[in-house]
């Protein structure tokens, strides 16, 4: 018999079951050892998790639009890409995991791969840098890096500079700057930075005309 086309869909809507109660995300695992420098193969590309890493095996979650390397024990996320189809150029790297290894091997500082990813100003500053200033200053910008991200601590680097060209990066907090700029609580016209009188005025025992004060 002829039954309009909305009634047939109302008896087959009837019939439908529940959707799940969780949204499908379609996963597939891998599974692969970190070489010496942190990298493991995904497809044909190289995802970098970190140089703390190497020699171990690490999960990576696959999915359509990304890469997720993740601890093998805590199940923690170490590091995370957009997926990459096609071989590319070189391996898919953060540059915040990149800085505690090229902290650790200065003399590497005008190969590494992340080079381009610092601000001119604080590129031409490394490059002008001493074995032990460029040294203490990497180190003190990959604990800025950890601590707020490498944006920010390019931000912080640049603002130490700034303020201090004849100092180091490492002679300023560079992990309270980063943080300030990650919050949101960095005012450069404002704030020029820490004022040292009342530090050198308690060391020398001068007072601000550079006299020795009584006590």
């Amino acid at each position: 018999m002829d039954v309009p086309v909305m009634e047939c869909f109302d008896e087959d809507r009837k019939a439908l079951t529940p959707l799940p109660s969780t949204r499908f995300d379609p996963i597939r695992w891998e599974s692969g050892k970190a070489g010496k420098y942190g990298r493991i193969g995904i497809d044909p590309n190289r995802y970098l998790a970190g140089g703390e890493w190497h020699g171990r095996r690490l999960p990576a979650a696959v999915r359509r639009d990304s890469v997720r390397i993740a601890d093998p024990k805590s199940g923690e996320v170490v590091a995370e890409y957009p997926r990459q189809y096609g071989r590319t150029a070189g391996t898919l790297q953060d540059p915040a995991l990149v800085m505690p290894m090229l902290a650790a091997r200065p003399g590497s500082w005008r190969e590494t791969p992340i080079r381009p990813d610092f601000p001119e100003d604080v590129r031409e500053w490394l490059d002008q840098a001493g074995r032990q200033r460029l040294r203490d200053s990497l180190r003190a910008i990959a604990q800025a890096a950890e601590a707020a991200g490498f944006d920010n601590a390019m931000l912080a680097a640049s603002d130490s500079i700034g303020l201090r060209p004849d100092a180091r990066p490492a002679d300023t907090d560079l992990v309270s700057l980063a943080l300030r700029h990650r919050d949101g609580d960095w005012d450069e016209a404002s704030d020029q930075g820490p004022d040292p009188t009342g530090h050198d005025r308690f060391i020398t025992g001068t007072g601000p005309e550079g006299k020795e004060e009584t006590r």
